[in-house]
């Protein structure tokens, strides 16, 4: 069966420094590189490199960001035939990157806020398991396509990062992967993100990640798997969370249960996490 991910491609401008600068302070940073990015598709590569058969939707411009986003998918093995080439420019990310590995980020939209759901045609789940969105791309197409893929018996996983501030609507979602802070601010405090049920989103499964110690994955019925962290030594954690995100729903379409797709999902976001950038840092020679 075949992954389908639909939602955001940047191009990642990534600056290191010793520590993130105070309002009003400027520092000098010892290296910048582009890469390309977007938390859909580092998801889609993420899932391509685990072994699944990956479709990518989503809107690049016609830039030369966008041309290099294609080329480097198509190199990783995902499917592009479903990302539409626009005018203007494609998605930006400005990512800074501390020397401990931690990292903040900063998105420029371009392409990805023009990605509708009329867009997308009404075939793109044929032969589709599951569906992953995250929320880089405008709300009303993560939601149309959730009801469009639960119309068509697909599942849906949602990576519900970047949280907006208005309430989520997860009728049509299956499962919802998030970190502990995304957890906490959707179940209303820290407390409830550790001993949460899937049920208080109206969700199958929720997937609370947490960095560097795994991941926890709790079901409708109370019932908790956790997933143990991988001890690296971090360079950089940009990425990892869609490392993470595309390598367990990859393996899922593959058939894995939802613990051994957690536990390759940590294992592929730790070795991430000892190189640098998000696509970049993915291992190309992966033992599944």
């Amino acid at each position: 069966m075949t992954l389908l991910v639909v939602g955001s491609i940047n191009e990642d401008l990534t600056i290191r420094l010793p520590e993130f600068p105070q309002p009003g302070e400027t520092l000098g940073a010892s290296s910048v590189t582009r890469t390309i990015g977007g938390k859909s598709a580092n998801q889609a590569v993420a899932a391509a490199l685990v072994g699944a058969q990956c479709r990518l939707v989503a809107r690049v411009g016609s830039d030369d960001a966008g041309a290099e986003a294609l080329r480097v998918l198509r190199e990783a093995g995902v499917d592009t035939d479903g990302v539409l080439v626009g005018q203007g420019p494609t998605g930006s990310a400005f990512i800074s990157v501390r020397d401990d590995g931690e990292n903040t980020i900063v998105v420029v939209p371009g392409a990805n806020a023009q990605l509708h759901v009329e867009h997308i045609p009404e075939d793109v789940f044929d032969g589709a398991d599951w569906l992953l969105l995250s929320l880089e791309v405008p709300l009303a197409t993560v939601g149309g396509l959730a009801a469009r893929a639960r119309a068509a018996g697909v599942r849906v996983a949602l990576n519900a990062s970047p949280l907006p501030s208005q309430v989520l609507d997860l009728t049509d979602v299956d499962m919802v992967v998030v970190n502990d802070g995304e957890a906490s601010r959707l179940l209303g405090d820290q407390a409830s993100a550790e001993s949460a049920r899937a049920d208080q989103l109206g969700v199958e499964t929720l997937v609370v990640t947490h960095g560097g110690d795994g991941a926890t994955i709790h079901g409708r019925e109370g019932d908790v798997v956790s997933v143990p962290g991988v001890p690296v030594r971090a360079v950089d954690t940009t990425g990892c969370g869609d490392a993470f995100a595309g390598a367990l729903v990859g393996r899922l379409t593959r058939g894995d249960t939802v613990s051994q797709a957690g536990a390759t999902a940590a294992r592929f976001a730790a070795e991430a996490a000892t190189r640098p950038g998000a696509q970049a840092s993915y291992p190309r020679d992966f033992a599944v």
